[in-house]
């Protein structure tokens, strides 16, 4: 081991570090560089892993690897000796020296400046369990973080190309260790594949399978497809060549000579890139294997077609001869060499599939070959339950034969133990098959803690259940676990025995935590190694914010003490965290319910525990729901609710303010209703406000109806109609009430009871006296009814209206028969025409219309009759897919439906016309409705100018609307960390138009040190907020400028790239200055992921004459953890031939 400061050797190694990470950039750009140099190639794949990462790292012997360490004062690296179970001290670090000196091994080297271990050759005895201690200058621990290294031998990769209908196959097996590249050519030219995901072979070693759509038939002869893969440093490729210099191909005889002429006239079409070549050469046919007659052969000229040359011989035999099945073979001699290029046209003869399963990853591929003719149906079944697969296209092979191929995703690593797949193919009436059975690799799974040692001892107590297919296997395999990346004591850790489900095998360990650092929402790392291969799982709780609230359903009626009750705790909240819950009756132990579910109502997430007890202990017990929950205040105490709120119908008050109603609808209980408005009996649409909770527990909510009262007729009456549980409630409101009259359908009860239809008519106005003087009068079938059948009713109050009651009693064959029912009043000496009358359901036009909701539509259709209609969709003149509701029957006997569009309103373009075409005994009718800009609020992020000039953060918050009047009166407000900023750094501009959109901008100028700080800038308008911060990264990140790697002319024009990286990248600021003038942007700006690096590149023009002769620098701002604002900078140092992406146009 030795140490580098600022050494030559040293720096050459950290440059090798970054020309290594750059590197590994260029596949996903696919910027060709060509490198020179085995040193350069094997670094290209040096493993890079770090200390902070839970997963195993994994070597090849014989090959680099780096080990990146934390950026701390003092390190103290150990390896756990497997036979004696004590550490072994690797070296000590102070600052950047070693002051412990390990042995003498001259493999593991230690670059200081970027606190990298380099391990140049790997061997296996590198292998094993390494901690690591770290501590601050004043000797204080900042933590102990664990790497399990594995290290194995390197196994190169084989490959094999399959062509499979249009498409390539590249099989890569037997390769170790798992990191590989895989890219396609097309010739010379790179090319797009699709990677499987790479599996593991039960040796250890892997597979991975790649795919090309080549489209093989109009490929050009002579295209040469390469499958290149990387893997170790190390290059490997297999190429196919598909018919490379010409084709030959028997079409099959037209019926048309065969019916006139009896006939077969065959064609022999042979195709090749080479003029020359396909004019010399010879074509020759038999016939059962004889020469056919001179005279039944002819041979054309050669036609050429693009690149592509071509001559077609033509063979006529009788048709007798076709039919006897006699094989026909038409072979071809190029430049004087008799070529296997053959084929022969079958008869039809009847040909069994021969099938193969084959495995690749998660799926199963089912191939079918060499049958004939080509209908088969093809099935799957896992075990003896029929499951679906994907049938690939049907191929017909050069022999005449079929080929198909069906895939079954069948998750096999989920799959139980000896499930037996099977791909059964049915061809000519007989039935085929091939199976295949799953077998259980080892898999590993953390089980949450369960709420019982929670509560009763405050513990969490986890499990991590090890299971796999060999016993010996899991009787061997170590289970380690680590708690915020430190070990747990041994007493905390059991494991238990072996046991069998099946051919299953299964050991579990467990880990007790305090309750306090399983809520503190430490990640927990459950590891194991079995026959070498190291997998783990991780799990921690989910935190939340506030607590919960907790509310619990009892039931609405009397218990008696012999019944069964059910009772329901909801535990609920807008951010609810990992939720434990338990019960108690009376002073007794904790209990678990008998089943808990969550679901999502809206934005908020709901946890429900249930619990069944004995109605004694339902009247006579104090029952009490706890719960335990990860919340932002750290409170681990229960929080407990006992059985006191029953489901609460709501109360309802309309007010007017304006021109408008509101609807206040109050302590209702469970939260969940739906709102609905009428003005007279004609629906209308509503502003609902968002639904909020009491103290009680109990719900309020609002809907506000813009009804323009001023405008509005006479008795206008205005519904809010509220449906709670499945029951209806609703108030009214008219604008200068006179009466109202409305008859109500007949109970059913009546009509099967008495067979009589029972109707009332009811008289509603806001005078008693006019209410007490009217009269009421019937018709049914234009005549009056017997007096005996008409009852009149007083006169009720309920608020300020008064109701009157007429009910009228009809025989129900007169009901049924489509009789018209008409109620009629004098008021005051005026006989009024308010009627209304009960349909029978006869032919009926629908009425349709249009309501928006969020970003859909909905067509409301109503009224008609028949019931069958049909519904289309159109955005503009252009067909689109809706979602059609049951159509339901209205009491009347006609129908309603509804559909929905999903319509993404807030995206579509200003005027876009929505149809709603309805279709009903044969006549269309629609209604339509046009998309408008609604208002949209948008925070735009602090330019980089501002930030480097004048040290500040100048953000623009946009508001964008329809309405010029709107947005001209709209507020705009600003909060920086939860305060209102001063008034002279907020500034408002005027509107602005752009097309059917209006723009008001507002801007809000803070302190660069406040932004950076990462404060959260919230911009809001009466009706609707956003919100920005800074992304705060760790360390300030790493800097390097990319230039052109050879001479530049004066007249030239330069491309140079600045790239900031880091694993824990904040936000950052880029700039660039020529010389010492004013700072100036980059011509772009670009941001991509690299394995665990997030980089930012920024690109900048220059001319050559400032390229040579100025100083050119790319300057950084970042929100660091040290809180350093000056910008940091580079200059050009690094040659542009390893930039990851750079423009080709500037290579001259």
């Amino acid at each position: 081991m030795w140490i580098t400061e600022g050494l030559t050797d040293g720096k050459d190694l950290q440059r090798k570090v970054s020309e290594k990470r750059k590197m590994s950039m260029l596949v996903i750009f696919g910027v060709l560089v060509m490198f020179t140099g085995d040193a350069m190639g094997s670094l290209s794949m040096i493993p890079d892993c770090s200390f902070t990462q839970s997963d195993p790292c994994y070597g090849a012997v014989g090959h680099p690897l780096h080990l990146q360490l934390p950026f701390e004062y003092e390190l103290n690296l150990r390896k756990n000796d497997s036979a004696t179970h004590t550490l072994s001290r690797i070296f000590k670090v102070k600052h950047h020296r070693i002051t412990k000196m390990p042995s003498d091994d001259q493999r593991w080297q230690f670059v200081s400046k970027n606190r990298t271990i380099i391990i140049s050759s790997a061997e296996k005895r590198d292998s094993g369990k390494y901690f690591l201690d770290t501590f601050d200058f004043s000797g204080t621990s900042k933590g102990m973080y664990d790497l399990q290294l594995v290290i194995e031998e390197n196994s190169p990769p084989t490959i094999n190309l399959l062509e499979f209908g249009q498409s390539i196959m590249c099989v890569i097996e037997d390769f170790y260790p798992k990191p590989l590249s895989i890219k396609w050519k097309k010739d010379d030219r790179e090319v797009r594949g699709r990677d499987w995901k790479t599996t593991e072979n039960d040796s250890g070693s892997y597979r991975a399978v790649s795919v090309l759509e080549a489209n093989l038939t109009s490929s050009s002869p002579g295209n040469k497809y390469t499958c290149e893969v990387t893997h170790g440093g190390r290059t490997y490729e297999k190429n196919l060549s598909p018919a490379a210099q010409f084709s030959l191909k028997i079409n099959p005889p037209p019926a048309k000579e065969l019916f006139i002429n009896q006939r077969a006239v065959l064609e022999c079409v042979l195709t090749g890139d080479n003029q020359k070549e396909v004019e010399g050469a010879t074509v020759s046919w038999t016939v059962g294997g004889r020469s056919p007659a001179t005279r039944d052969v002819r041979v054309g000229g050669v036609t050429q077609a693009g690149s592509a040359f071509t001559k077609t011989s033509t063979l006529t035999l009788e048709e007798s001869v076709w039919f006897s099945g006699d094989e026909v073979i038409c072979s071809t001699s190029v430049d004087q060499r008799t070529t296997s290029d053959k084929i022969s046209v079958k008869r039809g003869a009847n040909s069994p599939p021969t099938i193969r399963l084959v495995e690749f990853g998660q799926s199963i591929m089912c191939i079918i070959e060499d049958f004939y003719p080509k209908s088969l149906r093809i099935k799957w079944k896992k075990d003896d339950r029929e499951v679906r697969g994907r049938d690939w296209k049907t191929t017909e092979n050069d022999s005449g034969s079929y080929r198909a191929v069906s895939v079954l995703e069948a998750n096999l690593g989920s799959s139980s133990p000896g499930t037996k797949y099977t791909c059964e193919v049915t061809h000519r009436g007989k039935k085929y098959s091939d199976n295949l059975s799953s077998r259980v690799q080892s898999s590993l799974k953390i089980n949450p803690p369960p709420a019982k040692e929670l509560f009763i001892n405050q513990r969490a107590v986890l499990e991590c259940v090890l299971t796999g297919d060999s016993r010996k296997e899991v009787e061997g395999a170590t289970v380690s676990w680590t708690a915020g990346g430190r070990s747990p004591a041994t007493r905390d850790v059991r494991v238990g025995g072996v046991t069998q489900a099946g051919s299953a095998f299964t050991k579990t360990s467990t880990l007790t935590l305090e309750e306090s650092v399983w809520f503190s929402g430490t990640e927990v790392i459950c590891s194991t190694s079995v026959d070498q291969r190291t997998t783990s799982d991780k799990i921690s709780v989910k935190r939340g914010g506030q607590r919960p609230s907790i509310v619990i359903y009892k039931p609405d009626k009397t218990v008696s003490d012999s019944d069964s009750v059910s009772l329901v705790c909801e535990v609920s909240s807008s951010d609810l965290a990992n939720v434990y819950v338990m019960w108690k009756v009376n002073g007794g132990q904790y209990i678990e319910g008998n089943s808990m579910t969550t679901i999502k109502n809206d934005n908020t997430l709901i946890v429900l525990s249930y619990l069944t007890v004995t109605g004694q202990q339902y009247n006579s017990a104090e029952i009490t729901c706890a719960v335990k929950d990860a919340n932002i205040q750290n409170d681990l105490q229960p929080r407990t609710s006992s059985p006191s709120k029953t489901n609460s119908p709501p109360t309802i008050r309309l007010v007017e303010f304006g021109q408008s109603i509101m609807c206040i609808i109050e302590d209702f209980y469970p939260k969940s209703l739906r709102i609905k408005w009428k003005k007279d009996d004609r629906e209308v649409r509503g502003r609902d406000w968002k639904t909020t909770e009491n103290d009680s527990g109990s719900y309020r909510a609002v809907s506000v109806l813009e009804a323009n009262l001023g405008s509005s007729s006479p008795g206008t009456k205005y519904t809010c109609e509220v449906t709670h549980r499945g029951k209806k409630y609703s108030d009214n409101l008219s604008s200068r009430v006179q009466s109202s009259l409305k008859i109500n359908p007949p109970p059913a009860k009546e009509l099967f009871i008495n067979q009589r239809a029972v109707l009332e008519c009811v008289l509603t106005g806001d005078s008693r006296k006019e209410v007490e003087g009217a009269t009421v009068s019937w018709t049914a079938g234009g005549r009056s009814p017997a007096t005996g059948d008409v009852r009149v009713g007083g006169v009720t109050q309920a608020g300020s209206a008064f109701t009157k009651t007429s009910t009228l009693t009809l025989e129900e064959s007169v009901w049924f028969s489509g009789t018209e029912v008409i109620c009629s009043t004098s008021v005051d000496q005026r006989t009024t025409s308010d009627k209304i009358s009960v349909k029978r359901g006869a032919n009926s036009p629908p009425t349709i219309r249009l309501v928006e909701f969020g970003q859909s539509i909905m067509c409301i259709i109503e009224d008609f009759y028949p019931k069958s209609l049909r519904i289309k969709w159109k955005k503009d003149d252009r067909e689109v897919r809706g979602r059609d509701w049951k159509t339901t029957e209205n009491d009347s006997g006609s129908y309603r439906a509804v559909s929905v569009l999903e319509a993404n309103l807030g995206s579509s373009s200003p005027g876009t016309k929505y149809t709603c075409e309805v279709t009903h005994r044969g006549k269309k009718y629609s209604d339509n409705l046009s998309s408008r800009v609604q208002s949209s609020l948008k925070i735009n992020p602090p330019p980089a100018k501002e930030l480097f000039i004048n040290q500040r953060a100048v953000l623009e918050c946009v508001l964008t609307g329809d309405s010029r009047k709107e947005v001209e009166g709209a507020t705009v407000s600003w909060t920086a960390g939860g305060r209102s900023p001063a008034t002279r750094d907020v500034r408002v501009g005027g509107v602005t138009q752009a097309g059917s959109a209006f723009t008001k901008t507002s801007t809000l100028t803070l302190e660069e040190s406040v932004w950076f700080s990462g404060a959260e800038v919230i911009c809001s308008t009466s009706r609707t907020s956003e919100r920005i911060s800074v992304k705060r990264g760790g360390q300030r990140p790493s800097i390097v400028i990319y230039k052109p790697d050879k001479p530049v002319s004066d007249s030239d024009s330069v491309s140079l790239v600045c790239e900031v990286s880091s694993s824990d990248l904040a936000n950052v600021y880029v700039m660039w200055k020529v010389n010492s003038g004013q700072y100036i942007e980059g011509n772009s700006m670009t941001t991509i992921k690299n394995d665990n690096t997030l980089i930012v590149l920024s690109y900048l023009s220059v001319t050559g004459k400032q390229y040579n002769s100025a100083e050119i620098t790319c300057a950084v701002k970042d929100a660091n953890i040290q809180n350093d604002f000056q910008p940091r900078t580079s200059s050009p140092s690094i040659s542009k031939v390893n930039c990851p992406i750079c423009p080709v146009s500037d290579w001259r």
